[in-house]
């Protein structure tokens, strides 16, 4: 072989390695685009930039920022950081350090920061860094222990290993667990998973987002498990950890075999469920789900039925259809484009409490009374009804309360229109 030929073929294998090598950091005057990653140093996740596949073309050029499992087949995201707010278009956005010192994603066609780690750093003496476990850290370059900001401190939809549920007594901070909007979609979704004390009992609750009404408990900590949940004992995959102190108040759990692949999720039907990785099945297996399908709060949204025992569990009551068969089929339906509807109906606890705020509850008496009707006593009935089904239940009158007020001897207030009616019937409507 010539000596020529012998220097090409020594330049390009010293070349393929030096273009291909994954890196696990992102330092000052370095960006993330495109197809471009980092990989954890154990391989076992991903940070990059993704698309989301989508019948719907309203977000199938929208770009995320996410974590996810880069030893399985399915591309499956453990965390997004712009959920709520995607890059659109063509060109793929980059994610770099700024001037100062936050991990941002940038859209290039308009130059603007669209997401920001906002930690409480003055210089760009910093670096990002996605550890073993899936965390994606912002550390001091000079001093990697100082973590200014972490990914495990802003948690989506998925629980890893390692990760805290729970919330930091000093600073306030509440990690919690989110659910998607759609199976394509990672915009905040309908419900959320969250650790509550009440005196000292400390209990995870499922409920619909931003909401004082639960649909589900996981019982009280007896120091072992949660109560409602005896299949915690016994693991032979999972050692489960609750602590409680003057500073942090959290849930956590650690793998017994590195080689497990694991995922717990709030999924888009409002259960929690825990996800294996079979690698001969090449897919999620699920080991755990909770609660049952129909006891989640709003799951089919209005003007439905829902049963376990058939698929789809969904269906609309006699007289209505489905408005968009696609988001049905993404399993979103429960609201306004997803739900059942009939014409122009809408749905009439809402369309009661919409009315009271216009002063205009008189249009919604029968024309057949042809005015015959006490209005006074008809708005009464409309509002003490409306306060009986506040979000908050301090909120909501006591029976001898009700009476009072039907019987005209306590004036009664306008009750605004709750927060968690308009989620289920996805009406934004404001005043």
């Amino acid at each position: 072989m010539s000596l020529p030929i012998v220097v090409l073929a020594l330049l390009f294998t010293l070349h393929i390695p030096a273009c291909c090598k994954a890196t696990d950091t992102i330092s000052a005057g370095q960006a993330l685009a495109g197809n471009d990653r980092l990989v954890s140093s154990n391989g076992k996740f991903a940070l990059g930039f993704f698309q989301t596949s989508s019948k719907s073309s309203h977000n199938a050029s929208n770009w995320y920022l996410g974590i996810w499992f880069n030893q399985v087949s399915k591309r499956t995201p453990a965390w997004v950081a712009n959920g709520d707010e995607p890059v659109t278009g063509p060109t793929s956005p980059k994610a770099t350090i700024s001037g100062d010192g936050n991990l941002v994603i940038v859209d290039q066609a308009t130059k603007s920061i669209i997401w920001s780690t906002q930690a409480d750093v003055t210089a760009n003496i910093t670096m990002a860094k996605l550890l073993d476990n899936g965390n994606l850290v912002l550390q001091n370059t000079s001093n990697s222990s100082v973590v200014l900001w972490q990914s495990f401190d802003y948690p989506t939809n998925t629980h890893l290993a390692g990760a805290k549920l729970g919330r930091n007594k000093v600073t306030g901070l509440n990690r919690r667990l989110v659910s998607r909007k759609n199976s394509v979609d990672p915009a905040s979704g309908m419900y959320s998973y969250e650790l509550t004390d009440n005196n000292g009992s400390a209990r995870f609750i499922l409920a619909a987002l931003n909401s004082s009404i639960s649909y589900w408990s996981s019982g009280e900590w007896n120091g072992h498990y949660f109560g409602s949940i005896p299949e915690m004992t016994g693991q032979r995959l999972i050692d489960f950890t609750f602590v409680n102190n003057d500073e942090e108040e959290y849930f956590t759990y650690t793998l017994l075999d590195n080689t497990t692949i694991m995922r717990f999720t709030l999924d888009i039907s409002g259960q929690t469920k825990i996800f294996l990785w079979v690698e001969n099945a090449q897919d999620w297996v699920p080991t755990y789900t909770n609660p049952k399908q129909c006891d989640v709060y709003g799951v089919c949204g209005a003007f439905t039925v829902c049963e376990e025992n058939k698929h789809p569990i969904c269906n609309c009551m006699k007289g209505f259809s489905v408005r968009s068969p696609n988001d049905w089929e993404l399993g979103r339906r429960n609201s306004s484009k997803e739900f059942a509807t009939r014409d122009a109906y809408e749905y009439f606890p809402l369309l009661v409490a919409h009315k009271l705020l216009d002063g205009d509850a008189g249009s919604l008496v029968d024309q057949n009374l042809h005015g015959d009707v006490h209005l006074e006593q008809v708005e009464r009935g409309f509002r003490v009804a409306c306060w009986c089904i506040q979000d908050n239940e301090l909120d909501r009158p006591t029976m001898s309360e009700v009476v009072q007020y039907l019987e005209g001897f306590v004036e009664v207030g306008i009750p605004p229109v709750p927060r968690l009616l308009q989620a289920i019937a996805g009406n934004a409507y404001s005043k």
